[in-house]
């Protein structure tokens, strides 16, 4: 496509559109809620009021009617005549699981941020990193290309996933309905850098059972409390030698352990520790939780279950395919500099569309104070992404 095209699709950005409603998307909860359940179904109320009432009538106001429906609560904006044989998968999340203690987390604000080493003007807001600069960043790239008039000749996707349960389900749900199938994929999510691998992980629920005892009298049961600590001790004695040259090791970490019954006085009885087990490419998932369990071995007087949870696999994509490059240089014509090229020591749902045969990579704008504290991303960062995108749709699928 002529950069005549491209200037016309430019042209037709509109910052203040974009901020209006990335401010507006900022004022909808779409966080997962703190305690104990850190999974959120696609269904669940909160997520289908965000997709249905907010999103799809955004969507719609701006032009953009091209929308199929997809299961779990999910819709998919399709683009493009197809006469070209190109094609691309963007994805944006909705559920928000970080920045769990920010304060006022959805009344978005503007400020220069120096403490944040930003001393620019930056948006605030819960999950204005995760996923909500993204949706408005890709509603204003499609709006542009509508308003200008610039047709499409391959066929590009813009998919709302609601994955929030630690697996590749959603995705899953969505790929096999997409005709023609994409062939590459992108990750909405991050930084400003291109992310070609990353870990995977598997949930396992080690459940103690034990029997419970009043305070003043221990030797009466065996506290579920002392098991968990054994079962804690014996994970981290645990050795791993498996290495990948960028992503590091494997690990097994527990990251919660959740008692029962919490009452006066009384040990209890139960124990859940859920175990953070890190996956790298060609490991087995059934293999990882069976190591758990023979490394935690008998408990006796405990009675001990070892389950397999939620799992997403690790993601590797060839940092020379067509999506790592004309991203690329989409991101120098716009900054004046190419992005690092990285792997990730996290889980995401790359994993998923790998495995389906999609190459998929992750990227986007973003910064955030660490998991707990303020979720911002400075506006040039921002609105650098909207024109990134436009960039490489254009180019790419024109």
């Amino acid at each position: 496509m002529s950069a005549e095209h491209l200037r016309q699709v430019t042209d037709h950005l509109d910052r203040d559109f974009f901020i209006e409603m990335l401010r507006d998307l900022i004022e909808v909860p779409t966080e997962v809620p703190l305690g104990p359940e850190t999974l959120i179904a696609p269904d669940d109320p909160k997520l289908v009021h965000y997709v249905q009432n907010v999103l799809r009538p955004m969507m719609e106001d701006a032009g953009i009617y091209e929308i199929l429906e997809m299961p779990l609560n999910q819709i998919v904006v399709k683009m493009g005549s197809g006469e070209k044989d190109e094609s691309l998968l963007i994805q944006a999340y909705t559920p928000t699981q970080h920045q769990n203690l920010m304060e006022d987390p959805f009344v978005p604000r503007i400020a220069h941020a120096p403490e944040h080493v930003f001393d620019e003007p930056c948006i605030f807001g819960q999950g204005v990193t995760q996923n909500k600069l993204h949706q408005a960043a890709m509603m204003t790239v499609l709006k542009a290309i509508k308003d200008s008039g610039v047709q499409l000749r391959g066929t590009l996707y813009f998919a709302i996933n609601n994955e929030g349960r630690s697996s590749h389900e959603c995705s899953e749900a969505i790929i096999p309905k997409l005709d023609p199938k994409p062939q590459y994929g992108l990750l909405l999510l991050g930084g400003l850098n291109i992310s070609v691998g990353n870990r995977g992980r598997v949930d396992v629920y080690v459940h103690v059972h034990g029997k419970a005892a009043h305070s003043s009298a221990p030797w009466n049961g065996h506290s579920a409390i002392d098991g968990a600590n054994e079962v804690i001790n014996r994970i981290k004695a645990m050795e791993f030698t498996k290495t990948h040259p960028e992503l590091g090791g494997q690990h097994a970490v527990p990251y919660q352990v959740v008692y029962w019954p919490l009452a006066p006085h009384t040990l209890p009885e139960y124990a859940k520790i859920t175990v953070d087990r890190r996956l790298l490419p060609g490991d087995d998932i059934d293999e990882a939780v069976d190591e758990i369990r023979e490394a935690i071995g008998d408990m006796s007087p405990f009675d001990i279950e070892v389950e397999r949870g939620v799992h997403m696999l690790p993601a590797e994509v060839d940092p020379d395919a067509p999506i790592v490059s004309r991203l690329s240089r989409a991101q120098e014509e716009v900054r004046g500099e190419k992005p690092d090229v990285v792997h990730k020591p996290g889980a995401f749902d790359a994993g998923g569309p790998c495995a389906l045969g999609i190459p998929t990579v992750q990227w986007g704008a973003g910064a955030g104070d660490g998991l707990l504290g303020e979720d911002l991303v400075p506006l040039s960062d921002a609105w650098d992404e909207v024109n990134i995108l436009a960039n490489m749709i254009v180019n790419w699928l024109g």
